[in-house]
C-alpha cells in the first residue's frame, strides 16, 4: 500500500473522508473529498455530452489533488471574458 498523493509507504491507511489510501501527512493536508456523484454534478453541471472516460479521469485527478471541489474547478477551467 502506498500514499496516492506522495507515494510513500509509511503511515499509509485507507482514509474514508478522502476515499483513498493516504499517509498521515497528506491526510492532514488534504480536504475531505466529494463523492463522484457530487463532483460530477458540480463540475459538469449535469452535462450529458462528456464521455464517461473523461469524467472518470477528471475525478481521479481531483481525488489526488489537495483541492476542494471549488478549488479544483477554479484551477482546471478557463473563463473567457
Amino acid at each position: 500500500m502506498y500514499c496516492r498523493i506522495c507515494g510513500t509507504h509509511r503511515t499509509v491507511e485507507y482514509r474514508r473522508r478522502c476515499f483513498m489510501d493516504l499517509c498521515a501527512h497528506c491526510n492532514s493536508e488534504t480536504p475531505k473529498k466529494a463523492s463522484r456523484y457530487f463532483f460530477d454534478k458540480r463540475y459538469w453541471s449535469n452535462s450529458n455530452d462528456v464521455p464517461e472516460s473523461i469524467k472518470k479521469e477528471f475525478y481521479n485527478d481531483y481525488k489526488v489533488s489537495r483541492c476542494t471541489v471549488a478549488q479544483y474547478i477554479e484551477q482546471t477551467t478557463t473563463r473567457l471574458y
